[in-house]
């Protein structure tokens, strides 16, 4: 089951030691993942939010795998980005997705290939109803993804778009993709 594997793409499940490794920026990361770390992952905003994903999974083990998960190019091994989710889904079946590719990587389809398969995975877990998501109004190339996925826009805050994806808005929106393939 895990990792999540696409045409071109392994999307591996990060657990604590893992994470703290990563967060130690300690070389045995790579050996864990079998893959190449370029020095620029993780990026900023994953870097700041490691310490919280710590403790998170130290308060919370079931939270796992709810948070982190990390893409790595089949081809070569290489890490070329991050995905996960906030949390746990909540009462309502309710889950956020959050994600970032390294520059190198951007324009590519990379990012829909691992929301993809990580969405698909989600929806197939008990009781996850809704995806939600936020971009910031400027990030035309996280917006276009978001849309690809068959994600309504529902509205906005300050700088920030919001999103919700319905299981079957999701299953439908791949019907389709596989049908105009054909």
């Amino acid at each position: 089951m895990l990792p999540l594997i696409t045409s071109r793409l392994l999307v591996y499940p990060c657990r604590l030691p893992l994470i703290t490794e990563i967060y130690l920026q300690d070389p045995h990361a790579a050996v864990s993942l079998d893959a190449y770390i370029p020095p620029e992952w993780p990026q900023h905003d994953l870097r700041e939010q490691l310490p919280h994903l710590i403790e998170l999974l130290q308060d919370d083990p079931k939270s796992f795998p709810w948070l982190l998960w990390i893409i790595v190019s089949k081809k070569d091994k290489t890490v070329l980005g991050d995905i996960g989710f906030k949390g746990r889904p909540d009462k309502h079946g309710v889950v956020e997705t959050g994600y970032s590719l390294l520059p190198a990587h951007r324009g590519k389809g990379y990012m829909l290939e691992a929301a993809t398969a990580l969405i698909g995975w989600a929806f197939r877990q008990p009781h996850v109803k809704r995806i939600e998501a936020e971009c910031d109004v400027t990030n035309i190339a996280s917006r276009h993804v978001l849309e690809k996925l068959g994600m309504q826009e529902t509205g906005g805050s300050g700088e920030m778009l919001h999103w919700r994806l319905l299981e079957a808005e999701f299953h439908a929106k791949q019907q389709s993709s596989k049908a105009a393939k054909k």
